[in-house]
Formats: C-alpha cells, sequence, structure tokens
C-alpha cells in the first residue's frame, strides 16, 4: 500500500514539474507541417483557418488536423 502511494506522490511530482508547452509561429509550421504532423501545408490552412491566433502549440495543431480530417465535406 506504501509503493501505492509513492508512484501516485511521484506522478503527482511530475505533472507538477511539467514545464508549459512551446508556442510556435502558423508560418513556421506549415513550412515543416509534412515533417511534423504528415500532412500537406494545405491541410494545416484548413484546420487553423479562422484561428484568430499567430501562435499555437504543437498538440493543439495536432488536434486542430485530426478535427479537420475528420469533418464530412459539405
Amino acid at each position: 500500500m506504501d509503493t501505492k502511494k509513492a508512484k501516485n506522490e511521484e506522478v503527482e511530482g511530475l505533472n507538477a514539474t511539467r514545464r508549459p508547452e512551446s508556442l510556435f509561429h502558423i508560418q513556421d509550421l506549415r513550412e515543416h507541417s509534412k515533417e511534423l504532423f504528415g500532412v500537406k501545408p494545405e491541410v494545416l490552412d484548413g484546420a487553423l483557418f479562422g484561428l484568430n491566433q499567430k501562435q499555437v502549440t504543437k498538440s493543439e495543431a495536432k488536434k486542430r488536423i485530426r478535427e479537420f480530417l475528420r469533418k464530412e465535406a459539405k
């Protein structure tokens, strides 16, 4: 029981020390979209269309790409 508590404390400690994710300029992500996300720049453009930010995290871009590709075409 003590080891389970120790493991939980370790996990909480790791989460507390994790740094916030870096922001990247959308243009930089666009230039490297194939290497980073495996999609063409046009797909990234569509996924981030209407976003009123100049910077975004990689995980946010990845999430938006995934949602964009799952959308049904009209």
